[in-house]
């Protein structure tokens, strides 16, 4: 196997506005759009969410924010239906229509 130290040793031969716009051009490259749910995918995702609340159970959720996905493992406190938002332990509020997805964790 070729151990290949990549764009690191040509990063000498570059200019600066040369290195700022790779790495601009790698951040644009990594940013997605949120996938739209169908039905189903958002009555799972409800199911999902309710049944680790009432049991107080640890959910891993996905949420997208600026464009990239973000993932951890947590306990929802509460749900406020209102403001159609999800708050975990940690105290973090999480808009409802930023969740991709929601795994119940055994």
């Amino acid at each position: 196997m070729n151990r290949d130290r990549g764009t690191i040793k040509w990063n000498t031969m570059m200019l600066p506005e040369h290195v700022k716009l790779l790495r601009e051009w790698k951040a644009e490259d990594e940013k997605a759009e949120k996938p739209n749910l169908d039905e189903w995918a958002l009555e799972e995702l409800s199911n999902q969410i309710t049944l680790a609340y009432q049991h107080r159970l640890p959910i891993q959720l996905t949420v997208w924010k600026e464009k990239k996905a973000a993932e951890w493992v947590t306990v929802i406190e509460r749900i406020d239906y209102n403001q159609q938002s999800i708050y975990t332990e940690e105290g973090k509020e999480i808009a409802i229509q930023h969740l991709y997805s929601a795994i119940v964790m055994d």
